[in-house]
C-alpha cells in the first residue's frame, strides 16, 4: 500500500496545509497585528514572504543530486550546531524566559528548526554508510547519540525541553529504521529515562506545566489560562465552527493564537470538520513520505525520508495534542500552519528533500 503513495499525495497534502495555513495566519493574527502595527496584514505578509522563500528553496532542492546532499550532511549538521551556539551569544534574542532566536540585522530566525534537519541529515549519512556494522553498539547508538546529543545539550541551555524531546523521538525512530539491534535500543531507553525525568521536574516552570496539564481548571486565570482558553475555543466551534474569521478567542483571550495554538482557532472557526481536515492531511503526508522511503533508490534516501516524515508528523501530533489538552505545553508549532517564518521555510525544505528522493529515474516521466 505504501508503495502506491508518493510525491503526488505529498504535494497535494502539503498544498492544502499551506493554503489553510496562510488563511488562518491572517484570521488568527489580524487583531494582534492591528493593535501592534496599526494594520492587520503584517504577520500575513511576513508569512507570505517566508512561503515564497521556502517554495524557492523547495524547488531548488529538488534539482540537487541526492549524493550531493549526502556529502554535505555533516557540514549542515555543524552549521546548525553553530546556529544553536549563537543563541547563547549577544546575537541571541530572549522572550518568555528563553533565548531561542538569533537576530542578525533585520533577520530573526530560530536555530532549532534547521538543527532538526541537520540532525536528520547527519544520522541518515552515518547510518547509511555503516550498514555493515549494525551489530556494533558504538555505530548504532553511541555516535547517533552524539549527533543528537550535542544539539540537545545546547537546547537545554536556552532552555527548550520540547525541542529536546522531539529530536530524541525522531532519532530513536531513525536508528531503529537504520537497523539497530532492539536490545541496544531498549537498554539506551532505560538508561535515558531517569535523566529525562529529572530534567522534566528540575525546573519549577516544568512542574507547573505538568500540574496544569493534569487540571487546567484548577487555576483558570493563572497557569491554566492558556489551556482553558484553548478548550473554550474547541468547545465553541462544535462540528462546523462559528464561521471563518468570526472566532472570539483569538481576540486577546487565547495567548499565542497565531503560533502554538492556531489549531484552536481552526477548531473554533471551522469546527471539528476543519480540525479533521488538517489531521487527515498530516496523515496523508506521513504515509506519502513513508511511501517515498519504501521506494527510495538508496539507504540514505530511505533514512532521510523516514526522518523527515517522523519530524513533520510527530511535531504536528504533539502540537495538536497540546492544543487539545492531551499533552503538557511544549511550545511546538504546527508545521505549515503556525505563524513562524523559520519553521515554514524549514518545513518546505524538508518537503523538497522528500521530493528529491522521489525524483524519477532517467527516462521516466512524472513522479513514481
Amino acid at each position: 500500500m505504501l508503495s502506491r503513495l508518493g510525491a503526488p499525495q505529498l504535494l497535494w497534502s502539503t498544498t492544502v496545509l499551506m493554503g489553510i495555513g496562510i488563511v488562518m495566519v491572517y484570521s488568527s493574527s489580524a487583531a494582534r497585528s492591528e493593535f501592534i502595527f496599526g494594520t492587520a496584514w503584517v504577520y500575513w505578509l511576513r508569512q507570505s514572504m517566508a512561503l515564497a522563500v521556502g517554495g524557492a528553496a523547495l524547488y531548488a532542492l529538488i534539482r540537487v543530486p541526492t549524493r550531493r546532499i549526502s556529502g554535505l550532511a555533516y557540514a549542515i549538521w555543524a552549521i546548525s550546531v553553530l546556529g544553536l551556539l549563537t543563541t547563547l551569544s549577544p546575537l541571541g534574542v530572549s522572550a518568555n524566559g528563553a533565548s531561542r532566536w538569533v537576530q542578525i540585522g533585520p533577520i530573526v530566525f530560530q536555530p532549532l528548526e534547521p538543527a532538526k534537519i541537520g540532525v536528520i541529515l547527519a544520522l541518515a549519512r552515518w547510518l547509511s554508510s555503516h550498514q555493515d556494522r549494525l551489530a556494533d553498539f558504538r555505530v548504532t547508538v553511541l555516535v547517533p547519540a552524539l549527533l543528537a546529543g550535542v544539539p540537545c545539550a545546547l537546547l537545554l541551555m536556552q532552555p527548550d525541553f520540547g525541542g529536546v524531546l522531539l529530536i530524541g523521538l525522531f532519532t530513536a525512530v531513525m536508528v531503529f529504521a537504520g537497523g539497530a539491534r532492539l536490545d541496544h535500543l531498549l537498554a539506551t531507553a532505560l538508561i535515558s529515562l531517569p535523566p529525562l525525568f529529572t530534567l522534566a521536574v528540575l525546573r519549577e516552570y516544568r512542574l507547573d506545566r505538568l500540574r496544569t496539564f493534569m487540571d487546567p481548571w484548577a487555576d483558570p486565570l493563572g497557569n491554566g489560562y492558556q489551556l482553558v482558553q484553548s478548550q473554550i475555543a474547541f468547545g465553541a466551534g462544535g462540528i462546523t465552527g462559528v464561521g471563518l474569521g468570526a472566532g472570539q478567542q483569538k481576540l486577546f483571550f487565547l495567548p499565542e493564537a497565531h503560533t502554538d495554538f492556531i489549531l484552536s482557532v481552526i477548531g473554533e472557526e471551522v469546527g471539528l470538520v476543519g480540525v479533521l481536515c488538517v489531521l487527515i492531511c498530516f496523515a496523508l503526508l506521513a504515509l506519502a513520505s513513508l511511501g517515498i522511503a519504501a521506494t527510495a533508490k538508496s539507504t540514505f534516501g530511505t533514512l532521510l525520508a523516514v526522518g523527515v516524515s517522523c519530524l513533520l508528523w510527530l511535531q504536528a501530533m504533539v502540537n495538536a495534542a497540546v492544543a487539545m489538552g492531551a499533552l503538557p505545553t511544549t511550545g511546538t508549532t504546527l508545521p505549515f500552519l503556525s505563524y513562524g517564518r523559520t519553521s515554514l521555510v524549514v518545513s518546505l525544505v524538508a518537503i523538497g528533500a522528500l521530493l528529491n528522493i522521489a525524483r524519477p529515474t532517467s527516462g521516466r516521466s512524472g513522479w513514481r
